[in-house]
C-alpha cells in the first residue's frame, strides 16, 4: 500500500515461487496421508470469502475491526490497554493499517499497546500534531517499531476484494477540536457498504453532506457514543442507514446515548444496536455484499439481515433501542 492516490493495496507482498524437488514430492504425499484424518483446526473468526466487520465492545470508546482476504485493519483502539489481549484472543497477529479517526483517549487510549505487541504495518490518523501524552506515545510507538504513517489524504484502501474509503474531514477547525477534525471511513464490498465518522458532530457532518459524495449505507456508526451532538437534521434521511451501531459504555458519565438520538436512530433504521447491551456486533459480508448481523449476546442468531435483492429475507423480530 502506497502513501498516495487511489487503489492503495494491504498486504500485497508475494513469496517467490520454487521448484519442488522429487524427494519434496514423496515427503509431501506423505504429510498428506498422515494428516487427511487428523482433526481439521477451527476456521478463524473472518472465514475465507467472508468479510467481517466487528464493533469491539470496549466501554465508553471506539474499536472496530475489519478482516477479508487474510488482511485485518482496525479502527480506533478504545480507552485501554486491554484492545491488544482482545485482538489477539480474536486470533489477530498482526495488522496491515490501524486507524486513529481522531486523538481523543477514547479512541486511542489502547493504540499503544497494540502497537508495542501487534505488528502494524500502516499507521493512519487526522493529521492533527501531538497534544497530548497518549498521542506523543503512540506516535513515538509508530516511529519507533518503523511503521509507514500515512497522511490523512483521501484515498482508497484495497483489503481484498473490499475497498476502505478515506474521507479526511472537510472541516477546518482548531486542532484542539479532534470530534469535528475526525476522519470518516466508508467500507464496501459488493453492494454493501458501512460508514465510520467517528466523533464528528454537526460542523463535519454538515460539511460532508455539502461536499456530497456520502452514499446511502447499510451500517452506520452512530458518531460520538450516541451522542445529540451527532444528530442532524437531513443526515440519516441521506445515509438511510439499516443498521445503526452504537459504541458506548453501561451508566457512562456523559448520559450517552441521549434520547433524541436514540429517538432519531430508531426512526431511521430498521435495527440500533449497542455494545453496552450486546456485546460485540459482528455484521459478515459475503461477495455479493449480502450480509448479516450477529451479537456475542445474542449468539449465533442473527439479529438483521439485508443487502441485495437476493439475500435472505430479514428475520422477523428486530432489535430496537
Amino acid at each position: 500500500m502506497g502513501d498516495g492516490g487511489d487503489g492503495d493495496a494491504v498486504g500485497d507482498e508475494r513469496l517467490p515461487v520454487r521448484s519442488r524437488r522429487p524427494w519434496r514430492i514423496l515427503a509431501l504425499a506423505a504429510l498428506l496421508a498422515l494428516t487427511a484424518c487428523a482433526p481439521r483446526p477451527a476456521p478463524a473468526p473472518s472465514v475465507s470469502g467472508t468479510l467481517e466487520l466487528r464493533f469491539l465492545d470496549v466501554g465508553q470508546g471506539d474499536a472496530a475491526l475489519v478482516r477479508n482476504a487474510g488482511k485485518a485493519v482496525l479502527v480506533d483502539a478504545g480507552p485501554t490497554d486491554a484492545i491488544a489481549g482482545k485482538l489477539r484472543a480474536l486470533g489477530v497477529d498482526s495488522l496491515d493499517l490501524a486507524v486513529a479517526s481522531h486523538n481523543h483517549s477514547d479512541h486511542i487510549g489502547g493504540m499503544d499497546a497494540v502497537l508495542a505487541g501487534i505488528p502494524v504495518r500502516y499507521y493512519l490518523d487526522n493529521g492533527d500534531p501531538a497534544n497530548t501524552r497518549i498521542q506523543r506515545t503512540v506516535l513515538q510507538l509508530v516511529r519507533d517499531r518503523r511503521v509507514t504513517y500515512l497522511q490523512a489524504t483521501a484515498r482508497t484502501v484495497e483489503i481484498g476484494d473490499a475497498r476502505l474509503r478515506v474521507i479526511p474531514s472537510p472541516v477546518q477547525v482548531d486542532p484542539a477540536d479532534q470530534n469535528d477534525h475526525s476522519v470518516a471511513l466508508l467500507l464496501e464490498r459488493g453492494a454493501f457498504k458501512a460508514l465510520l465518522t467517528g466523533d464528528s458532530e454537526r460542523r463535519e457532518l454538515e460539511a460532508l453532506l455539502h461536499e456530497g459524495g456520502i452514499p446511502d449505507v447499510d451500517v452506520f456508526k452512530a458518531p460520538h457514543h450516541g451522542s445529540r451532538t451527532g444528530i442532524l437534521d437531513g443526515w440519516l434521511e441521506r445515509i438511510r442507514p439499516e443498521v445503526v451501531v452504537i459504541s458506548v459504555a453501561a451508566h457512562n458519565d456523559y448520559g450517552h446515548p441521549h434520547a433524541e438520538a436514540l429517538a432519531a436512530y430508531g426512526a431511521a433504521a430498521r435495527t440500533v444496536l449497542r455494545t453496552d447491551r450486546d456485546g460485540d456486533v459482528i455484521v459478515t459480508v459475503d461477495a455479493a455484499g449480502c450480509y448479516e448481523v450477529r451479537t456475542t449476546h445474542a449468539g449465533a442468531v442473527p439479529v438483521a439481515r439485508g443487502g441485495p435483492g437476493a439475500c435472505a429475507a430479514p428475520p422477523a423480530q428486530e432489535v430496537s433501542p
